[in-house]
């Protein structure tokens, strides 16, 4: 008989989390080593911080509820280990059959991060403010554990994505757990094209303007990082003035990594322009292939003018499709989402209370079936939507709820089929557990 769904995914939670969670403020982490996997070491305070991050996810609060907060972690510790056990067998068993992971794939999974945990605590300051140190370091922090996820997700895709579940199993599923199956959440079935706003000519020179400027005043005297710390838009340097630290070749973004190379031990660049604005830079020191620079960056800003642009651009696309064009063609011609390619536009299905971008949300609970949105801004760009179909909510029956059923039997499937994976692998790899218990 499969396990209860609500709990199978447990140890899973840390290969799978996309949000990574600040750790309370006056928590005690101590340290010392957990665990030792082949070469690796897990130390006591990653058990904690990555129990402290899944209590948070499971919506407890150490402020209001201390004494839960306090036993849950003490409960999820066990849990947590193997996770991270497992996590670096996996990592072992990666470098043994030479899976490789892109540093732009770990670097677009890191921002993507980031930019999860800036949506919680509101802004990078204030995020950087939890963390005591800066979103570069945040990122170092977590590179090598993003390393780690991708790669169990690169296994799961390879090995368990072809893995389906027959009639059957869906029914005797839904026999053994429609009493602990939760009530659907109302969901919606949605297309969008989004367009992002791109600063015009004119916000481009007056950043490239300022940037003259302030390299005339670093020639006439003025120290560089006392600049950066006062212009440069760049949220996770900018305190540090600027400072990137030692960086190697392959990390930065190819038109910055070309000139930072090329520099003279304390020179300043030329302008440099990138995908995130325009930047001066200036080489620290060169040891072999790593370099230590700072930089000031300037993003040019959108104005309303160009702002106005996209939404004229997405009128005129929601005119064809009210005049019939079919909504895929105009999405995989138009739509800057990065999936396009792959969806043409189409989200599928959302849960609309728990869908992540509230603007988004509000205008998919007013629309009805067929209709398409007006042009409206997120933190992603400017979207029009069409709602192609709604499902209310409440009981989750098999006449109704299949598809979503389905769903669970075949997440349920490529769970025990990706445990008895790892079961397997356990006993190839060197594992020495150095502590059982932990006390907060």
């Amino acid at each position: 008989m499969p396990r209860n769904p609500l709990h199978s995914l447990i140890s899973l939670v840390i290969f799978m989390a996309g949000v990574l969670i600040v750790p309370a403020q006056g928590q005690n982490i101590v340290d010392g080593i957990a665990a030792v996997v082949e070469e690796d070491i897990i130390l006591m305070s990653d058990v904690q911080q990555y129990a402290m991050m899944q209590a948070y996810q499971m919506g407890v609060n150490p402020y209001q509820r201390p004494q839960e907060f306090q036993r849950l972690l003490q409960e999820l510790q066990p849990q947590v280990l193997q996770s991270l056990i497992d996590q670096n067998i996996i990592k072992a068993k990666a470098e043994e059959d030479s899976v490789i992971i892109k540093e732009h794939e770990i670097e677009q999974a890191l921002q993507q991060q980031i930019d999860n945990m800036v949506s919680q605590v509101g802004s990078e300051e204030a995020l950087e403010d939890q963390y005591g140190m800066s979103i570069r370091e945040i990122k170092d922090e977590y590179r090598d554990e993003v390393h780690k996820r991708l790669l169990v997700e690169r296994y799961q895709q390879t090995k368990f994505a072809n893995i389906s579940v027959s009639r059957r199993e869906v029914e005797q599923f839904y026999q053994a757990y429609q009493d602990s199956i939760p009530e659907m959440p109302k969901r919606a079935n949605v297309s969008h094209i989004v367009i992002k706003t791109k600063p015009g000519a004119s916000s481009d020179s007056l950043a490239v303007r300022q940037l003259r400027d302030l390299k005339t005043k670093i020639q006439e005297g003025a120290d560089f990082a006392e600049l950066a710390q006062q212009y440069s838009q760049d949220p996770g340097s900018r305190r540090q003035g600027g400072d990137l630290g030692f960086v190697s070749r392959g990390t930065l973004v190819p038109e910055f990594e070309q000139v930072a190379f090329a520099l003279q031990q304390g020179a300043i660049s030329d302008i440099v322009k990138t995908e995130f604005g325009y930047h001066l830079i200036k080489l620290e020191e060169r040891r072999g292939e790593k370099v230590h620079v700072r930089h000031i960056l300037i993003t040019p800003q959108a104005t309303q003018e160009d702002n106005q642009a996209v939404i004229d651009s997405l009128n005129m696309i929601r005119s064809e499709l009210l005049a019939g064009a079919p909504f895929d063609s105009l999405a995989l011609r138009y739509s800057q989402d990065t999936d396009v390619q792959r969806n043409r536009g189409d989200l599928g299905w959302i849960e609309l209370p728990n869908f992540q971008i509230p603007e988004f949300r509000q205008v998919v609970d007013t629309m009805q079936v067929g209709q398409i949105s007006k042009p409206f801004q997120t933190q992603l760009g400017w979207h029009i939507v069409k709602l192609n179909d709604v499902r209310e909510g409440g009981e989750v029956t098999l006449k109704n709820n299949w598809p979503e059923i389905e769903q669970m039997v075949l997440q349920q499937k490529r769970v025990d089929e990706y445990q008895r994976w790892l079961e397997s692998l356990r006993s190839n790899f060197y594992v020495d557990v150095k502590i059982q218990d932990f006390q907060l």
